[in-house]
């Protein structure tokens, strides 16, 4: 037992003292917090030149208004209290119908291409009319811009206001009463109605969608990056020991188990730091911003229990791996099928998240290599599962775990000394059975 410990001590101080584990440790913060920086700086970084756009109009009663529209926006919203331009001006002119609309689209086209034009819309005859028509109801914006969206964005405002009061005088309805009949209803998303200390009763708050969203998805995407970031290291260092010989020392003094459970320790032990940590700095930011709520106890013990298991689960088939091949580039095609299994729980998260609850998300959940991320992240969702279900799925992923662990094993005593080509899987399973 202390070779193993002193195996686990080694493999353990060598990676969380790696380039590789501080840059991961500090990048991913720094990503993310540079990632809302820039996106503060350029927010508003578009092409602001003016966009000068041709209207035919062909009901005749609309482009009046959209121009005084238009010019009022440029007048106020294109720049910043400080005068900065931030947004493009939209500089809009009348072309008069053709008879030959055809003809008129394919010059007008010319004229963008040429750049004497942004783009242009046409505005169908009947647009304005208050029964539908097949052949004049419709509004068609020509570009070689598609990816610049934003007049489109803007035009839909005014166009149907417009469109709909024009209407309405045909009709010979009033606009306030119509407007006022069928009125959107608005369904507030709120939680529960509480007691406080005192015993006095607190209003339910708002559901913040998008919170209840991030914090479950952040606890999948933590243990995800555990498993990345540990495993395959362990690997690349049981690649690197074979190549180098050192594998062959190792053997004259300690069992290969006993080697390989050393390892595993290791790197479970750098998993559990690695989440210990993202935890604490979690905790830290979400009691700043008076959140520190939706990060309970509960949720980060069930995190670091099913973190650590997790890790025992894919740091022995890693590990396996590692000792069955004797280069790096022949791992690849190994890893292959340990990565798609890795990230199937990502395929599903958004529908997990969802309704958490479900039968796809709960039978997922009991697949063993997925349901410690899977588990976790239905535990992150308000209002949480039964508790039954993160007990049960204890036992059932520790016997999977412990299965791997022992098929690992076996592959990684007659692995670790072995030279050459690369085995196939079913080398692999075939050492796996027999031994």
């Amino acid at each position: 037992m202390n070779k193993v410990l002193v195996v686990f001590q080694r493999e353990y101080l060598a990676q969380v003292r790696s380039k590789s584990f501080l840059v991961t440790l500090i990048m991913m913060p720094l990503l993310m917090a540079g990632s809302i920086l820039v996106q503060s700086l350029v927010g508003d970084g578009v092409d602001t030149k003016d966009r000068s756009i041709a209207i035919v109009d062909r009901t005749g009663v609309l482009f009046d208004s959209l121009k005084a529209q238009a010019d009022a926006r440029n007048a106020k919203d294109v720049d910043d209290e400080n005068g900065k331009r931030i947004r493009p001006r939209f500089l809009l002119t009348s072309i008069e119908p053709a008879a030959d609309a055809t003809k008129q689209e394919l010059d007008l086209s010319k004229r963008v291409k040429n750049k004497q034009l942004f783009a242009f819309v046409e505005i169908g005859a009947n647009l304005t009319g208050s029964q539908p028509s097949k052949d004049g109801d419709f509004v068609r914006y020509y570009s070689d811009s598609p990816t610049d969206r934003e007049f489109v964005r803007w035009l839909y405002a005014p166009l149907n206001q417009l469109a709909l009061s024009k209407r309405f005088e045909e009709a010979n309805l009033s606009m306030n009463v119509v407007e006022g009949a069928i009125r959107p209803i608005d369904v507030s998303n709120l939680g529960l109605v509480t007691v406080d200390e005192t015993g006095k009763i607190k209003d339910a708050e708002e559901a913040d969608r998008l919170t209840t969203f991030l914090v479950p998805y952040g606890f999948c995407m933590l243990m995800f990056m555990s498993v990345m970031v540990s495993g395959p290291q362990m690997m690349q260092n049981i690649i690197e020991e074979k190549m180098q010989r050192i594998a062959e020392v190792l053997i004259g003094s300690i069992p290969p188990f006993q080697l390989m459970l050393g390892k595993l320790l290791g790197v479970m032990a750098v998993s559990l730091t690695l989440i210990g940590l993202y935890l604490a700095g979690g905790y830290v930011v979400a009691d700043y911003y008076d959140k520190s709520d939706l990060l309970p106890l509960s949720q980060v013990v069930w995190m670091l229990v099913y973190g650590l298991i997790a890790m025992l689960m894919f740091g022995s088939i890693f590990s396996a791996i590692g000792a069955a091949c004797s280069e790096i580039k022949d791992a690849q095609s190994l890893m292959m099928p340990v990565m798609i299994v890795v990230v199937l729980p990502l395929m599903l998260i958004v529908p997990v998240i969802q309704a958490p609850n479900s039968p796809l998300a709960t039978w997922i959940s009991f697949f063993p290599p997925a349901t410690p991320m899977i588990m976790v992240t239905r535990l992150a969702v308000p209002p949480g599962i039964p508790l039954w279900q993160p007990i049960a799925g204890i036992p059932l992923v520790l016997v999977f775990s412990v299965l791997c662990v022992f098929a690992a094993g076996r592959v990684f005593r007659i692995g670790l000394l072995s030279q050459g080509k690369a085995p196939k899987l079913g080398e692999l399973m075939t050492w796996v059975v027999r031994g």
